[in-house]
């Protein structure tokens, strides 16, 4: 009985702290969460480390083809607009074994990073990649773009971010 009521007493207790660390909700023109990743390095990539410039955070996963092509379509941006915004790649599953050598073969020198457990997915409730969210020089998330298009205008929306 005493067992049973400290093995209850326990379970309450970590319940009661995992209630504590509820993520805040996702929605436009709120902050946007904080991401749970880490980079080739095994380093933790956070929204903190490029707080004061905008932020493209790109969720991919490596077997998605219009992921691959987003990437290569964001790195040419980067590379033509180099002082404009950072932006985070943020690899869910499936994902590449070996980081460095995934982003060298692709052609992307981006930060990349992986989502190993599955955290800042569900923080940003994504469903299906590519997902992008836009986030202004505050840390205000403004915008969300889920899927892929041939002619979407990646300057139209970086701009969106820039005020």
């Amino acid at each position: 009985m005493v067992i049973k009521r400290i093995g209850l007493s326990i379970l309450m207790s970590v319940l009661v702290m995992l209630n504590g660390c509820k993520e805040q909700a996702l929605a436009v023109g709120a902050p946007a969460p904080d991401l749970a990743v880490m980079d080739a390095h095994e380093q933790q990539m956070t929204l903190q480390q490029v707080r004061g410039k905008p932020v493209v955070v790109e969720f991919w996963s490596s077997t998605c083809g219009a992921c691959l092509v987003m990437m290569k379509a964001w790195q040419k941006y980067a590379e033509a607009h180099p002082d404009k915004l950072k932006f985070i790649g943020v690899g869910i599953d499936p994902h590449p074994e070996n980081l460095s050598a995934f982003a060298d073969q692709l052609g992307v020198t981006l930060p990349l990073g992986l989502d190993q457990l599955g955290i800042t997915q569900e923080r940003y409730q994504v469903i299906a990649t590519p997902t992008t969210f836009f986030i202004d020089r505050q840390g205000v998330l403004k915008m969300i773009h889920m899927g892929y298009s041939s002619g979407m205008d990646l300057d139209h929306y970086v701009n969106l971010i820039q005020e």
